[in-house]
C-alpha cells in the first residue's frame, strides 16, 4: 500500500487512525500472535454437533447458529448443488437488474406464507435486512425507539434512518413507556427490539411491548434472527411464542442460523415491501443472493415446516442444557431458546474459561466488551436440535469445570 504519510501536509491527521490505533484490534492481534485467540477459530468441517476443527481434533460444538442441524443435511446440500449446476456461482447483478431467479421468488413467497405476511424481501445478510428496513422508515421529525441491547446491525440501521434515534433501557417497559409519553403527538415512531437477544438468550417482553405500541399508535419491528426455527410451535420465533406475531408490523430474520444458509429477509405488508424494493440500498444496489444459498434456505425452510418435531427437539435440548449447567454449578442467564449465556466476568477470565473448554473438547463463544458491558463477559453456548443428551451433559460438566477453575484462580489472586 502507498505510504501517503511521507508526503502529507505537516499537521494533517491520518483519517485511518481509528483503524490503525483501535485498542480492541491491538488486543485481538496480541492474542493471535500468542496463540491464545478466542475468535475466528478455523473449522475443518461442517458445523455438526461434534465438529472437526483445523487442528484435527473433534469437539462438541456449542458455538454455531446451525440450530436445527440442517447445514449438513443431505437434502439441503443437494438443493444447493442443483442450483449451483443450473444457475452458476453468482447472480452477478442486483435484484432490480438481472439478479432475480425463480428461486428468489419462491423463497420470498414461502417466507411470507410462513410468517403470515403479505410479502417478504430477501437481502444478502441479516444485517442488510435490518438496514434495508430501518434506513427506509421515518422522516426527519419521526423517532426510532431502540432497546439498548439490540444487535449492532439494528443500531447502525436505525442511525441510517432520517428519524431521530432514542434508546430505552433493555427490556424495561417503564423506560419504554416514559419515552413514548414524551413523543410529540404528531411524530411517527417505530419500536425496535430483538425477539431473542443474541448474546444472552433473553427474550423481549413482547406481549407488553405490543400493548404499548397499540396504546400509543406506533409501529413495531422485531428481529427474529435467533427466534426463527427456535421458538413457537411453528418455529416462527419469540413473537409466535408470545402469541403476538400477527400484531407486529415487520419481522427481520437471518438465513444463516436455522435455515442453514446465508442472507436475510424482511416480512411485512406488500406496500412496505414494495417501498424497500424501490429505495433500500441493500436491495437496489447490492448483488442478489447467490442461487445456491437461496436454494439451501428454501430447502431448509421446507424441512422446518414439514418437520416441526425438530423445533420441539431443539427446545427440549435448550432446557436440558440450561438445567445441566445449573446442576453443575454454572447457572446461566435466564432465557429461552438456543442461545445460553454463562456469566464469567472480566475479559481475561472469559478468555481463560474459553481456552479451558476448548482444550477439554468443547467449543463455545467467548463474548466480552463491546458485545456485552465491561466486566460482564459470558461463555455463549448455542444448542442444536441434533445434539444428543449425552453430548449436552458432557459439555455442561466441561463448561462448569472451566468456570469454577477461573473463579478459583480469581480468588487466589485477590488481595487478602
Amino acid at each position: 500500500m502507498p505510504d501517503h504519510a511521507s508526503g502529507a501536509q505537516p499537521g494533517r491527521r491520518d483519517p485511518f487512525a481509528p483503524l490503525l490505533q483501535n485498542p480492541l484490534a491491538a488486543l485481538l492481534r496480541e492474542h493471535s500472535d500468542a496463540g491464545e485467540a478466542t475468535h475466528s477459530v478455523p473449522t475443518g468441517g461442517a458445523p455438526l454437533p461434534v465438529t472437526t476443527y483445523a487442528d484435527g481434533r473433534a469437539r462438541i460444538n456449542l458455538g454455531t447458529g446451525n440450530y436445527l442441524g440442517l447445514a449438513g443435511d443431505p437434502r439441503v446440500v443437494e438443493a444447493a448443488g442443483a442450483a449451483l449446476r443450473r444457475y452458476g456461482t453468482s447472480a452477478s447483478g442486483s435484484r432490480v437488474l438481472n439478479g432475480t431467479t425463480a428461486l428468489h421468488l419462491e423463497l420470498e413467497d414461502e417466507l411470507a406464507d410462513h410468517y403470515g405476511t403479505e410479502a417478504a424481501v430477501l437481502t444478502s445478510s441479516g444485517v442488510n435486512a435490518n438496514l434495508a428496513l430501518l434506513s427506509t422508515v421515518c422522516g426527519p421529525d419521526d423517532v426510532l425507539l431502540v432497546d439498548a441491547h439490540v444487535h449492532a446491525s439494528l443500531h447502525a440501521a436505525a442511525a441510517a434512518s432520517r428519524g431521530a434515534v432514542v434508546r430505552w433501557r433493555h427490556n424495561d417497559l417503564d423506560s419504554l413507556t416514559t419515552r413514548l409519553e414524551r413523543l410529540d403527538a404528531r411524530a411517527g415512531a417505530v419500536v425496535v427490539v430483538d425477539g431473542v437477544y443474541s448474546m444472552t438468550g433473553e427474550l423481549a417482553p413482547l406481549a407488553g411491548i405490543v400493548a404499548l405500541c397499540e396504546r400509543y399508535s406506533v409501529r413495531l419491528v422485531v428481529d427474529e434472527a435467533h427466534g426463527l426455527g427456535v421458538l413457537g410451535a411453528g418455529g416462527r420465533g419469540a413473537a409466535e411464542q408470545a402469541g403476538v406475531l400477527g400484531r407486529v408490523d415487520a419481522v427481520t430474520v437471518a438465513l444463516s442460523k436455522s435455515l442453514a444458509s446465508v442472507g436475510g429477509a424482511v416480512m411485512t405488508s406488500r406496500a412496505a415491501a414494495d417501498g424497500i424494493r424501490a429505495g433500500a440500498m441493500p436491495y437496489v444496489f447490492s448483488a442478489a443472493n447467490d442461487p445456491a444459498s437461496v436454494a439451501a434456505a428454501l430447502a431448509a425452510l421446507r424441512i422446518l415446516r414439514a418437520e416441526p418435531e425438530r423445533v420441539a427437539r431443539l427446545q427440549r435440548n435448550g432446557e436440558l442444557l440450561r438445567t445441566a449447567l445449573a446442576e453443575a454449578g454454572a447457572q446461566p442467564v435466564p432465557g429461552r431458546g438456543a442461545v445460553i449465556a454463562v456469566p464469567t466476568g472480566s475479559e481475561e477470565v472469559t478468555a481463560a474459561a474459553w481456552r479451558r473448554c476448548f482444550d477439554d473438547g468443547v467449543y463455545t463463544n467467548a463474548v466480552a466488551y463491546p458485545a456485552v458491558p465491561r466486566g460482564k463477559g459470558v461463555l455463549r453456548l448455542t444448542v442444536m436440535a441434533t445434539h444428543t443428551e449425552e453430548q449436552l451433559r458432557e459439555a455442561a460438566e466441561v463448561v462448569a469445570a472451566a468456570v469454577r477453575w477461573v473463579r478459583d484462580g480469581e480468588r487466589e489472586l485477590a488481595p487478602a
